[in-house]
C-alpha cells in the first residue's frame, strides 16, 4: 500500500463506492494491527484488491464481499492486538508497562514502538534504600 498518499479516484458505481469507503477503514485499522507480519500481509492483499481492474458488476460484488471478510479479519486482529496489550499490562493510556521485583532492587519499563520493536529500560541497585526509589 505505498500508495496510501495518492487520493482515491472517483467512484464510478456503488460497488466502486463501496470499495473505496471499505479502503478508508482498511487503512485506519492497518495502523493498528500489531505485529509487522500481520500489516505486511494485509498490505499485499490491500494492494491486490486495489490493483484489481473489474468492469464486471459481479467481480466488483464478489471482490467487495471477499474486503468485508478482510476488514472484519482485520478488526479480529486489531482486538486481539489491544487484548494482548492488557494481558501483558501495557494498557494504559501511553501504553507503558513498569514493574519493580519484589525486593525492589530490580525495575524494568518497556514501550512498544509501532513498526520498529520495543524500548526497554532496566535498572539495577545493589541498595534500594539509598533513595533511587521515587515512586
Amino acid at each position: 500500500m505505498s500508495d496510501s498518499k495518492q487520493p482515491m479516484p472517483a467512484p464510478l458505481d456503488v460497488y466502486d463506492e463501496e470499495f473505496y469507503s471499505n479502503l478508508k477503514i482498511a487503512r485506519a485499522l492497518l495502523n493498528q494491527i500489531g505485529t509487522r507480519e500481520d500489516r505486511t500481509i494485509c498490505k499485499k492483499w490491500i494492494g491486490k484488491l486495489v490493483r484489481m481492474k473489474a468492469d464486471n458488476p459481479i467481480v466488483k460484488k464478489n471482490r467487495n464481499a471477499f474486503f468485508q471478510y478482510m476488514l472484519s479479519v482485520m478488526e479480529k486482529a486489531v482486538k486481539e492486538s489491544a487484548y494482548k496489550m492488557e494481558e501483558s499490562g501495557l494498557a494504559n493510556e501511553d501504553h507503558y508497562m513498569r514493574k519493580w521485583s519484589p525486593d525492589k532492587r530490580t525495575y524494568m519499563a518497556a514501550k512498544p514502538l509501532p513498526g520498529v520493536g520495543t524500548l526497554v529500560y532496566l535498572a539495577v541497585a545493589r541498595e534500594p534504600n539509598l533513595g533511587w526509589d521515587h515512586p
